[in-house]
């Protein structure tokens, strides 16, 4: 088994450029969770870089010690992986276990199966997609579907709870903590470990300050992330996105049965897409930017403006806003060895 560092996690675990531990026994995963990390079993080139490996042996006489810094879709998968390997100890750190991230939700079914997510995980199966311009002409997109093809309408904080407590199920370890700060071995050594520093929740309002030595560190700590601080990952993009969550009537809800709407136009805005998706009892009413993240709250009145005559008389039951990260120049890895 190899002596290996940090990944910072680019959106799922699939995305991730290299994912290097020959040895490891990975071999003893089952078939489905081999096939959807494929990336896991050998070095591979992509997009024109040659995926690292590490070769400095882990000799210590214990299991090596696997720390995953964010419990979001990315984290969790990863940190399943990991605690199906016997000789792996996995800590998945999450500060907000109820968090509930402004997205979407909109997944395809090929996720859905990948991922093994039980159908009751599911708000809404949309077999209708319609893409209306600035000018309010309607496109439907999505006519291939097959009869028992759909678009899985979900909420994250349904999807993140479920896939965390599969990686819990698995063997890995959930804090609740915030890592604060992350310290790399001095002189890249390829035996010393990282020591994260983080604050345990635990349940409670204020942290109480812990560290924790471990060999691997994988980042999935989205926009603000501590694991690309630790590793000088440079300056990144990121998108914002704001989504408010409109309890409808009955009669209205049911226009959204089996149907999605996505709104484009420079009114609700300049780089993404605004959005109406259906969910069990209410709609997700939202947009997102990455080129003028300063006017979201614009954009966002522009999108409820455009739908306004589907949703009228709503109440808003929720509002969210969160950062994500968006990839521009690849993902820096920390490794040591020769």
């Amino acid at each position: 088994m190899v002596r290996s560092a940090e990944w910072w996690l680019n959106g799922s675990f699939s995305q991730v450029d290299a994912f290097v531990v020959p040895g490891a026994g990975l071999s003893s995963l089952p078939s489905t969770t081999r096939s959807s990390i494929d990336s896991a079993a050998t070095p591979r080139t992509r997009a024109g870089r040659t995926a690292p490996s590490m070769a400095v042996k882990f000799e210590a006489a214990r299991k090596m010690r696997v720390a995953v810094v964010g419990g979001g879709p990315s984290g969790s998968c990863a940190a399943e992986v990991f605690a199906q390997e016997p000789n792996m100890d996995t800590y998945l750190f999450e500060r907000k276990l109820d968090n509930i991230k402004p997205c979407g939700g909109a997944i395809p079914l090929c996720m859905i199966d990948e991922f093994q997510i039980p159908s009751e995980k599911i708000d809404r199966k949309v077999r209708k997609m319609i893409m209306i311009s600035p000018t309010g002409k309607e496109v439907p997109i999505g006519q291939t579907l097959g009869p028992e093809e759909y678009i899985g309408m979900t909420r994250r904080e349904v999807i993140d709870g479920f896939l965390r407590e599969r990686a819990e199920k698995y063997g890995a370890k959930c804090i609740n903590g915030l890592v604060t700060k992350i310290d790399l071995p001095a002189d890249d050594s390829p035996t010393a470990p990282y020591t994260l520093h983080y604050s345990n929740y635990d349940g409670k309002k204020t942290g109480t300050p812990e560290s924790l030595e471990c060999d691997i560190v994988v980042g999935g700590d989205g926009a603000n992330s501590r694991v690309a601080k630790a590793i000088d990952a440079g300056e990144y993009n990121y998108a914002i996105a704001f989504q408010e969550r409109i309890r409808i009537t009955d009669e209205q809800m049911s226009f959204y049965n089996e149907l999605a709407e996505m709104y484009v136009g420079a009114d609700v805005s300049p780089d993404f897409y605004g959005w109406v998706f259906p969910k069990y009892d209410h709609v997700g009413v939202g947009t997102g930017t990455v080129m003028n993240r300063p006017d979201i709250k614009k954009y966002q009145n522009a999108i409820r403006a455009r739908c306004e005559d589907k949703i009228s008389g709503g109440s808003i039951i929720k509002v969210l806003a969160a950062a994500s990260h968006q990839p521009s120049k690849g993902v820096k890895r920390h490794f040591r060895g020769p």
